[in-house]
């Protein structure tokens, strides 16, 4: 049973390593309360550790300043959505590789693994503007669609 419509969460948290375990817990909570199943669930934990690291890798902690990321959630009827927005100076999201075309040339593979663990994907970013990028995750499968 989904709990009553509760609007959107949002975390806040220091653009460090040791914050990424909290987003997992708060996303592995929200979505057990929306009875994904376990595969599902597993599925949103990498995601949520990929989105937190490389929201944490480019964000521009300077002069030993942390910025912060924010991760929010919209727990939906039977999707939940997340979007981790960074303070990070942007860059240009044609270097982001693919798995067709390999991980060579320093391409990383986050957002490719992101991509396919996701139903929609979402990524608005430019130089010195930060970056958010945002996923919705099913409770069901594509051919399961009421």
């Amino acid at each position: 049973m989904n709990p009553p419509n509760i609007g959107a969460i949002e975390l806040e948290i220091p653009a460090s390593p040791q914050y990424v375990s909290l987003a997992r817990l708060i996303t592995t909570a929200i979505a057990r309360s929306l009875d994904f199943g376990d595969d599902k669930i597993d599925d949103l934990k990498i995601v949520i550790s990929e989105m937190c690291t490389n929201a944490i890798i480019h964000c521009d902690n300077r002069e030993g300043v942390l910025n912060r990321i924010k991760v929010r959630y919209f727990p939906g009827e039977r999707d939940l959505s997340i979007e981790v927005e960074d303070e990070g100076p942007g860059f240009d999201p044609e270097c982001v590789g693919n798995f067709e075309d390999g991980i060579a040339a320093g391409k990383g593979f986050g957002i490719p693994l992101i991509k396919s663990l996701v139903d929609e994907f979402e990524l608005n970013t430019g130089p010195n503007c930060g970056t958010t990028v945002r996923i919705k995750k099913y409770d069901f499968d594509e051919g399961d669609r009421a």
